[in-house]
This record gives structure tokens, sequence and C-alpha cells, in this order.
């Protein structure tokens, strides 16, 4: 009796090139609509205040200080991302600028990451306030 070799196509004739295909299509789609929503949620270059800067990945941390101040900004802590900085600008313009001295796109402060939220968030309702103080 001759065994009857195996074939890596399942029983409905779609192999792992589907699968591949299919985890290619995704992942394309997911990095357009990506990019078109970062583009949209990037900050004009007339704006000021607290931004979050992003250089381009590998930046050292020293180059993007550098140019967040002579963008004219404080730079105010790093993220968790190594190549994003939150900075304050207090002029006009300040965007323009960082983007001049070689960042990427600035954008709102977001409140993600692992250093906000969690299992250390704090409310902010003063109403409340006088349940969670310690009784003597």
């Amino acid at each position: 009796m001759a065994m009857q070799p195996t074939s890596p196509i399942g029983p409905t004739g779609l192999g792992h090139g589907f699968a591949l295909a299919f985890f290619g299509v995704v992942v394309a789609v997911w990095l357009g609509l990506m990019t078109v929503s970062l583009r949209q949620a990037a900050l004009p270059e007339e704006t000021d205040g607290l931004v979050l800067a992003v250089f381009p990945p590998g930046t050292p941390d020293d180059a993007a200080f550098t140019a967040m101040v002579k963008a004219g900004g404080e730079p105010v802590r790093p993220t968790w991302l190594g190549f994003a900085w939150v900075a304050r600008g207090r002029e006009a313009g300040f965007v323009g600028r960082l983007k001049a001295e070689g960042a990427v796109a600035a954008f709102g402060e977001l409140p993600v990451g692992p250093a906000i939220g969690g299992c250390a968030v704090v409310t902010d309702d003063h109403k409340r306030a006088e349940i969670y103080k310690l009784r003597p």
C-alpha cells in the first residue's frame, strides 16, 4: 500500500500563502490609516504651548534637547519612546521652528503610555475629596 503525499494546502484549497497575503493586506491598511490619522492630528506650524515633539527614530537625546532649545522651547521630559519629547514653547510658531530644527511633527500631548494611567490614576473630583482622607 503506497502512502499518498501530504500537501500544505488545507481542505479548503487555501494554504499558508493566503494567510500571509491576508496579514500583509491588514498591515498595509493599518499603516495607511495610521499615516492619515497622524497627518491630521499634527499641530499647525504656528502653534505654541505644550506639545509632543517627535523626532526621527534613533535621534540621540542631546540632539533632540538641542533642537528644542534652538527652536525657543523648553524640554519638559522625554517619553518612553525615546525619540518623542514633551516640550513647551511660549511664542507663536514654536512647532514650525521645531520642524526646522529636525522634528518630524508635533502633536498635542497625548495622555497615553506607561507613565500615565493604569493603577495609579487619581481622580480630580473635589466633591469626593473628603471620602479619601484618612481619619484619625
